[in-house]
């Protein structure tokens, strides 16, 4: 039995063997006696439009597949092509069904081509050259009578009706050139697998390639490939994975490779993947972790998202954006929308922290395009402060940082936007929203600020810095109305020795390569109204009725206070000096009109006040506060020899300050 066995194995399989041969000699013996060559060539010219020149053999295939092999084909390009060829291919294998071939017609089931180089291009005009255009025959003339007898007709190809049951592409190579803006890229190691029953049916392609010495699987679906050869929209599924990036798309392909559909992408750095696909990220810190999830469209160079959800490092937000390539460096135009973030690690020029979780839930859509975006319901993160804050770019408390600003951020991406925040933490400073429009060129930024909300107030203005040389230079107009002074000013400036609801415009000019050089070069004018608050520290009543007990620190010391109803002033500024002449200090009892010179560069106070009673039922003593911050010396000056000495310098402020202008 075990004997019958082993027999009936070794003649099925010499029965399949002997098949085989026979096959392969047929195939062979029917080569020799038809012109194959022309046939392939016809057909392919027929399907396409194009020429199609085999330079080397043609002969039997028996691996990879049973059929025919040709070498060195060439497809002709477009007229005015930029590439030479459309394709070239060291060697393709055929493989053929045996019945026709009895018929003299050559029909294809295996296509594989080994090494080939595919060369898409769109022209100026933006027609790509991918477009097929077979020849348009002349109506057949009604047949004659036959008198003679005709050699076989020829057999065409329609391409419609191809099938295929393997297509494979084995170590080819794609380019692309786009002559509108004079760029290209290429991919190479390219290895695909697909079947295709038709070129109306749903094609699916499998493989891996590589782009920029980095390796990527490829998992893509075209519903029409015969549509997409004609330039006519189609449906399109890809899937990529990859070390810098796993992205799904679903949606349909139109005319010269736009896209039109849903986009699902994240990776681990926004950075590396920048430099990656050619537009580096010069300068600046982070910019690694992304996520987004929206509508894409791309045309023209540009990636359009719109109804877009999107991550990077910790900063969440959504909106409507493009993102396009200009001077070399991503340029992003559109409106955003962004939750809470912490702006300091930026500021340090310290990697910002990880998100919690690697793949973010893909934020709700966005309403209508014509909804504002601030009157939207967004959830912010929880908390935003997750790094200790940079030093205060102006601590009154504290020397201004010597070291180098690093503006580099402003050069890593252009940048056209609209932009509405949540919560923002800049240095120990929170603003609860804002609505602002920023444009970034090249190292310069500007920012219209329309609204922005803090500290119970609210505030509006504009500020530019132009960083394109090292030697950074600022300029700002800011108006801030009903913001608490307290916590204002000690976030801000460290300063807490003043409450009240506070009104505040500013003017500012500076330049410089550090903190301490922007103190020093500031220039322009300012106005602070205060209403309704308390001076800490110092008793100003009682310091102007007894000046001569006022250092046994009874009236001037941390608990003493000093209630007002209304504080203001307007200060010129020049090299970092603040000069008034028209201080108001009011109190229920006294009227207190002053003068000051406050030198930021060296930290010294010059103040000289004349208190005076409304109803002339106090009497009063003009008096002067003056030396280094923390060390002030207080001091009668009825013979006005304090205002002699402040008066000039306030003078000297104001006058360089007009000079500035």
């Amino acid at each position: 039995m075990m004997k019958a066995w082993w027999h009936w194995v070794i003649v099925i399989l010499g029965s399949v063997v002997a098949v085989a041969l026979l096959a392969a000699g047929a195939l062979a013996y029917l080569v020799l006696r038809l012109d194959v060559r022309g046939e392939i060539e016809r057909a392919v010219e027929n399907a396409t439009g194009r020429q199609l020149t085999i330079q080397g053999d043609v002969g039997v295939s028996y691996w990879p597949v049973l059929g025919l092999r040709a070498t060195k084909t060439t497809l002709a390009n477009v007229p005015g092509g930029r590439a030479p060829a459309f394709s070239t291919s060291d060697e393709i294998d055929i493989g053929v069904e045996l019945q026709p071939l009895l018929n003299r017609q050559v029909v294809v089931r295996n296509l594989v081509l080994q090494r080939p180089h595919i060369a898409l291009e769109v022209d100026a005009a933006g027609k790509p050259n991918w477009i097929f255009s077979p020849p348009v025959r002349p109506a057949p003339a009604p047949p004659a009578t036959p008198t003679t007898t005709h050699a076989p007709t020829r057999s065409t190809v329609d391409v419609a009706q191809t099938s295929l049951r393997e297509v494979r592409v084995v170590d080819g190579e794609v380019t692309y050139y786009d002559a509108r803006h004079g760029t290209g890229w290429g991919i190479g190691a390219v290895n695909v697998t697909t079947a295709v029953n038709a070129l109306n049916q749903p094609v699916r392609f499998v493989g891996d390639l590589k782009y920029n010495d980095r390796q990527l699987q490829l998992d893509m679906s075209i519903g029409n490939p015969g549509a997409m050869m004609r330039g006519q929209p189609t449906p399109l599924t890809i899937g990529v994975h990859s070390d810098l990036l796993i992205a799904t798309f679903t949606g349909q392909a139109g005319a010269a490779g736009a896209l039109n559909g849903q986009l699902l992408a994240s990776g681990p750095s926004l950075r590396q993947f920048a430099a990656w696909v050619g537009t580096p990220i010069q300068g600046g810190v982070g910019l690694e972790h992304f996520d987004v999830n929206g509508l894409l469209a791309t045309g023209d160079g540009e990636f359009n998202f719109s109804n877009a959800g999107f991550a990077v490092d910790a900063l969440r937000g959504r909106g409507d954006f493009a993102i396009s390539q200009r001077r070399g460096k991503p340029y992003i135009s559109g409106r955003l929308q962004l939750f809470d973030f912490d702006m300091n690690p930026y500021l340090l020029g310290h990697a910002p922290p990880k998100p919690a979780a690697v793949n973010a839930p893909a934020p709700a859509p966005l309403p209508p395009e014509s909804a504002p975006l601030a009157a939207q319901t967004i959830v912010p993160n929880a908390q935003i402060a997750v790094v200790a804050p940079p030093p205060r770019a102006v601590d009154v408390q504290g020397a201004p940082s010597a070291a180098p600003i690093d503006f580099s951020g402003l050069q890593a991406f252009n940048a056209d936007l609209d932009l509405t925040t949540a919560a923002v933490l800049v240095q120990h400073t929170r603003f609860d929203a804002a609505r602002l429009s920023v444009v970034i060129n090249d190292g310069y930024l500007a920012a219209t600020i329309q609204t922005l909300n803090l500290y119970g107030g609210t505030g509006h203005g504009r500020f530019e810095i132009d960083a394109r040389q090292p030697d950074a230079r600022i300029n700002e107009q800011m108006s801030f109305d009903g913001i608490q002074a307290l916590p204002f000013l000690t976030d801000a400036v460290n300063f807490t020795n003043i409450e009240g609801k506070a009104e505040i415009t500013a003017s500012l000019r500076t330049h410089g390569r550090t903190v301490s050089d922007l103190i020093t070069h500031a220039d322009g004018q300012t106005h602070v109204e205060v209403i309704s608050g308390v001076l800490h520290g110092v008793d100003m009543g009682g310091v102007s009725r007894t000046i001569n007990n006022a250092l046994r620190g009874e009236l001037i010391a941390p608990e003493a206070r000093t209630p007002f109803q209304g504080f203001s002033g307007t200060f010129a500024i020049a090299n970092g000096v603040l000069a008034s002449d028209d201080l108001r200090f009011n109190t229920s009892d006294l009227r207190i009109p002053g003068i000051v010179v406050i030198d930021f560069p060296a930290k010294r106070l010059d103040l000289r006040v004349v208190p005076q009673s409304p109803r002339g039922n106090l009497f009063v003593i003009p008096f002067s506060a003056r030396g280094p911050w923390g060390q002030l010396q207080y001091d009668s000056d009825v013979s006005g020899r304090a205002l002699r000495a402040i008066q000039p310098r306030v003078r000297e402020v104001q006058a360089a300050s007009r000079a500035n202008d």
